[in-house]
Formats: structure tokens, sequence, C-alpha cells
């Protein structure tokens, strides 16, 4: 399918008919069967209750399904949580890493993967934050900051403040040479770009709906690698996550599931879950390749025109490091989101550093 042929999903987005759009990576705008998922559960919800209880896990199994074909992952080896930083804090909580172990973060690495390391029973452990070579990570002090005592890596395949893309195949393989752990925060790039965990090795990842997956707010989720599954304990439990369809286990240890479904510790917000998975179908019908070509299209004429104009430009030029977010710093930036917002189109504009975000998707 080429960009062209992605026009016909517009008709979906009523947003584009009044605005230009261009913060997917913030909210994406919801389509028409996104919002008519959602208010098909609140009339039932309304009028039927019990047929939403009969049902509560059909929609959840299918989400699941569809966000595996789209990430590259097993239905069982995802676990449907409220979002992003909910499913980093239990990758943290998970992983038991020793006195003498270091886990290394980068300037990608987004708070929600980068703070549960320093919160609680995890204080004292050594973090090697690696910093930046000018815009973009020191990958090769990265590479120098792994050894023997790593336990984990943990980066955001995109970075959200610069539009940088990791290449997680090469940096698992560098990982696993070490005996460590690659985490991965994929909320930028899952429903953007081509995302294969397993074949990238990928050991965790989290993400959310909310943006690129063109769902609702409120639904996430959590990837636990096969082999993964069985050796590392659940750090919180819930009825979901026990094998106990009679709730008659009285005492531990407690006969956990199957899969990532052991890290479930409740129900998930169930008007968002049939709504999740019409946003991940449009994904799907549209074809991540086909959108990932048109993002690299779109982020390729931003990137190039704002810089010939004279600005300064976080995002990287070459299309491997680049995926569909677009940064540049601008004196006022806020003002410009302001100024433009006003005028139909919405950009993201960040007072701390004046740097601009724009994020353009299939509807754009």
């Amino acid at each position: 399918m080429t960009s062209a042929d992605l026009s016909r999903f517009q008709t979906l987005f009523p947003i584009t008919e009044t605005r230009s759009y261009l913060f997917a990576g913030g909210l994406a705008p919801a389509a028409l069967p996104v919002r008519s998922a959602m208010e098909e559960w609140v009339d039932k919800w309304t009028t039927d209750p019990a047929y939403h209880r009969s049902r509560y896990f059909d929609d959840w199994r299918l989400l699941k399904r569809s966000l595996g074909v789209v990430i590259g992952a097993d239905p069982d080896e995802i676990a449907i949580v409220d979002n992003t930083s909910r499913a980093s804090n239990l990758i943290v909580q998970m992983i038991n890493v020793g006195p003498e172990a270091n886990v290394v973060v980068d300037e990608t690495t987004y708070p929600s993967s980068r703070y549960p390391w320093l919160h609680g029973e995890k204080e004292g452990i050594e973090i090697r934050r690696v910093p930046s070579d000018g815009d973009r990570p020191d990958l090769a002090a990265l590479e120098r900051s792994i050894d023997d005592r790593t336990a984990v890596v943990s980066v955001s395949h995109v970075d959200p403040r610069t539009g940088f893309k990791h290449d997680l195949s090469n940096l698992a393989d560098l990982v696993h040479s070490y005996g460590g752990y690659l985490v991965v925060d994929v909320a930028q790039s899952a429903g953007a770009m081509h995302l294969d965990l397993h074949s990238m090795g990928v050991d965790f990842a989290s993400g959310t709906v909310m943006k690129w997956l063109l769902g609702p707010p409120g639904v996430g989720f959590l990837v636990v690698r096969r082999e993964h599954l069985d050796r590392l304990p659940s750090p919180h439990v819930g009825y979901v996550g026990v094998d106990d369809p009679d709730y008659r286990v009285e005492s531990g240890p407690l006969p956990l599931v199957s899969g990532a479904t052991r890290y479930e510790i409740g129900l998930a917000s169930l008007a968002c879950i049939p709504a999740a998975l019409q946003g991940v179908d449009i994904i799907q019908d549209a074809g991540v390749a086909s959108i990932e070509g048109h993002v690299l299209d779109l982020t390729h004429r931003l990137v190039v025109e704002l810089a010939e104009r004279g600005f300064h430009v976080l995002t990287p030029l070459e299309q491997e490091a680049r995926a569909g977010v677009v940064a540049f710093h601008i004196d006022g930036a806020v003002g410009l989101a302001r100024f433009l917002r006003h005028r139909g189109i919405d950009v993201w504009g960040y007072e701390g550093d004046n740097r601009v975000r724009v994020d353009p998707h299939l509807y754009n």
C-alpha cells in the first residue's frame, strides 16, 4: 500500500476535516470506529450490564492477539495493564538485580522506565547513565558502559525528546553477550514503525495504545519474552493471575496461570478494551509497512525543510535512526505551538528547553 492509498483512512478521523493534527506521539485523535466501540460499550452497560459481565475477557484476548501481530510477540507473552509506567514498574520489580550489578540507561530512557530503578527496594543499585553525543545517544559510550555486571540495559526505542531510534537488534546482541536483559519502552514506535520483538531479541517491553496505536488512554501493555515467564516472579497478584477458578486456595504458594496473564492484577478499563482493539485493527488494516513508509516520508520532509530554514533540528536525517517524532529548537517554542493551534495546526511546545515536537501519522 502506498501513501496515496492511506488517504482512505483520513475519513475515519473527523479531526482531519478541520485541523492538521501533528502530535500522534502524545495522544492520537479518536477514529470513528474507536469512538463507536466506546459508545456501544456504554450503551450496553446502561441497558444490559450482564452482557458485559459474561464477556469480560473476550475483547481482552482479541486485543492481545492483534497487538501480538503488530509488535511481533505471542499473545500469551502480553499482559494488559493501564499504562506504560505500570508495565515499566512491573518489569523493574520482577528483575532481581544483585548488589554488585548495574543498570545502564541513556538519554532516551523515558522517566517511566528510569524512575522505578531509583525507588523503594531498588535504591542503591548502580545506575550508569550514558550521556548524549550532541542530539543523540553516545552509542560508543553506551557500549563501554556495559560489562559482565550489567543486569539490564533500558532504553526507549524512539526518543520522545529528539526522535532518535535505536537499533534494537544490535543492542540486544550486545546486552545478551554480557548476560543481561534488554528492556525497551516502545510507546513511540509501536504502530508507527516495524517492530518484531521476537526477532529483535527484546526481553521486556512496555507501551501504551493511546499514541501511535490509535487507542484510548487507560490501556497499556507489558511484554515478557517467553523464556522469562516461568523464571521470574510476579511482583503483584490478583484473581486474574491465579489459576483458582473457584477461589478455594487458602495457602501459598499460589498456582499462577501460565503466560503473561499472571502479571495482570485485575480488570483494565473495560470500556477502553474494545476501543483499543479497533485502534490496533486500523493499524493492521493499513499495514505497518505502509504506515512506516508514509511517516518516514513526512518526517524526512520536515527534517530537511526545517534545516533549510535555519532551525536547529534534533532529529536525525538518516532514515534508519528516525521514526515518527521530529523535534527542533526555537526560542518561544510554547508561543509557536499556541500560534499554530489558533490556526488549526497542532504540535507541542516544551518550555523547559524551547523544543517543538511534530508527530505525523497515517491520517496526515
